[in-house]
């Protein structure tokens, strides 16, 4: 019982600083985009922006091409880093529930329901829709940034071919783990298209045993 008990505060403890890590990163990732979208809008009153500030004011001096694949890259990152930690939290929710449920069987005297039961029971409707914010408008409104900035490298590339072919790549990635995301935090309309459609269900899976294999 003990270390069963043991057990199940640690597991919590390391889900709550994943909780932290994805907070920061999601409030990074909204910066970046704001940065990302700022450059879409208007690329040369967001470089004077910039410049105002005496730690951004070298960074300018870099370079508008190299600004934006340094740009591209930390959104990478920060992105990937966000997805991790999500994808840990929600996968805990459920080895918590398991860990409640052995725990009352061991001990009914003790009431832990916290992460299961407990935690579902009456779940508030404003609840759903901050998850609904978070997991479907977020990286919906983070693709269409990146969509439009990346269409607009292409536009105003002239001679800098190498650095705009540099930051497709990084915008492909960007956008398959997106939505790579998307679909697995919402399994409900993954196995809709799955079931509804029969070449995606080849495709996923193809996809399933490839990446089991990498």
């Amino acid at each position: 019982m003990e270390i069963l008990y043991d057990h199940y505060k640690e597991t919590f403890s390391l889900s709550k600083a994943a909780q932290e890590r994805r907070n920061k990163s999601f409030i990074c990732l909204c910066v970046l985009e704001a940065l990302a979208f700022f450059i879409v809008i208007d690329p040369e009153k967001m470089l004077n922006t910039m410049k105002s500030f005496e730690t951004l004011a070298e960074i300018v001096n870099l370079g508008y091409v190299i600004i934006q694949t340094l740009l591209w890259m930390m959104i990478a990152y920060v992105l990937i880093r966000y997805v991790q930690d999500m994808i840990y939290i929600e996968r805990q929710y459920g080895y918590l529930n398991e860990l409640e449920k052995r725990l009352l069987d061991n001990n009914a005297k003790k009431i832990i329901s916290r992460e299961g039961e407990n935690y579902q029971k009456e779940y508030p409707k404003v609840l759903n829709l901050i998850d609904l914010f978070y997991k479907m408008l977020m990286p919906v409104l983070f693709s269409v940034i990146n969509v439009f900035h990346i269409v607009m490298e292409w536009q105003h590339s002239g001679k800098n071919i190498l650095s705009v072919v540099c930051d497709t790549v990084l915008f492909i990635a960007i956008f398959i783990i997106t939505w790579f995301y998307f679909f697995w935090i919402h399994s409900e309309i993954t196995k809709y298209w799955v079931n509804k459609i029969p070449l995606i269900k080849k495709i996923d899976n193809w996809l399933s045993r490839e990446l089991k294999k990498v």
